[in-house]
C-alpha cells in the first residue's frame, strides 16, 4: 500500500459516515474512481455499518445492566475513597485521625439507638412478630432506580430486601444470616425471623430458597 492510499484510508470511515467537508470529501470520491484497493476498503465499511444497522436491536438484561454498574460503582467508589484517605493522611495527618474517631463514634452511636430502638417491646414504630414471608430476593435500590429509569446511583453494597406475590416489599435488616443472601438476588426464598409490620422491615432467623 503507497503512503497516499494509506492517508487515503485513515479518512474512509469519515467519508462513509458523512463526516468530512465537501472538499475534502470530493478529493476521496476522486481518489477512489482510480484506486480499487480503496475502494474495495470504502465499499467493505459501508457493507460493514449497513448490516449493524439493519440488525435487530439487543436489550441487556435488567440483571445484567444492573451487575456491570454495581462492578463499576465498586471500582469508582474503592478508587475515589481510597485516594481521599491516602492524600488526606499524606497532607493533614491529625486532622485525618480525628476525621476517623468521628466517625467510628458516630457509626457507634447510630447502632446504639437502633438496637435501643428495636429493643422497645410496644414502641409504636418497632413492634414485631414472629412469622414468615416469601418472594423474590432484589436490591432495594437497584429495582427503585430500574423502576423509575434514573442513572445508577447507590453505594457498592446492596440493600437487600424481597418481592412478595402482592407487590409488598419488605427490606431487610442486615445480620450475618441475611449477608448469605447477598449473592442470591432474583431467588425465591422463604425467610423466617421478626417481621416489622409498620416499618416493613424483617429480621432473619432462618431461610430456605424455593
Amino acid at each position: 500500500m503507497s503512503a497516499v492510499c494509506k492517508q487515503f484510508q485513515e479518512q474512509i470511515a469519515g467519508y462513509v459516515d458523512c463526516e468530512l467537508g465537501p472538499a475534502q470529501a470530493s478529493t476521496i470520491s476522486r481518489h477512489l474512481e482510480d484506486c480499487a484497493g480503496c475502494a474495495e476498503e470504502a465499499t467493505a465499511q459501508q457493507t460493514t455499518k449497513e448490516l449493524v444497522r439493519q440488525a435487530p436491536p439487543f436489550v441487556t438484561p435488567a440483571r445484567v445492566r444492573a451487575e456491570i454498574r454495581r462492578g463499576l460503582d465498586r471500582e469508582m467508589l474503592g478508587f475515589s475513597f481510597r485516594n481521599l484517605v491516602q492524600q488526606l493522611f499524606v497532607r493533614q495527618p491529625i486532622p485525618a485521625l480525628a476525621v476517623v474517631a468521628m466517625l467510628m463514634a458516630l457509626s457507634g452511636l447510630a447502632a446504639y439507638f437502633v438496637f435501643q430502638r428495636q429493643a422497645q417491646p410496644d414502641g409504636s414504630d418497632t413492634h414485631f412478630l414472629a412469622g414468615s414471608i416469601e418472594g423474590e430476593i432484589i436490591c432495594v435500590d437497584c429495582d427503585l432506580l430500574d423502576l423509575v429509569d434514573t442513572p445508577f446511583i447507590h453505594d457498592a453494597t446492596h440493600r437487600l430486601g424481597v418481592r412478595c406475590q402482592d407487590g409488598h416489599i419488605w427490606s431487610i435488616l442486615r445480620s450475618e444470616k441475611s449477608q448469605e443472601l447477598s449473592n442470591n438476588i432474583h431467588r425465591r426464598v422463604r425467610i423466617a425471623g421478626h417481621l416489622f409490620e409498620r416499618m416493613q422491615y424483617v429480621e432473619v432467623r432462618e431461610f430456605s430458597f424455593i
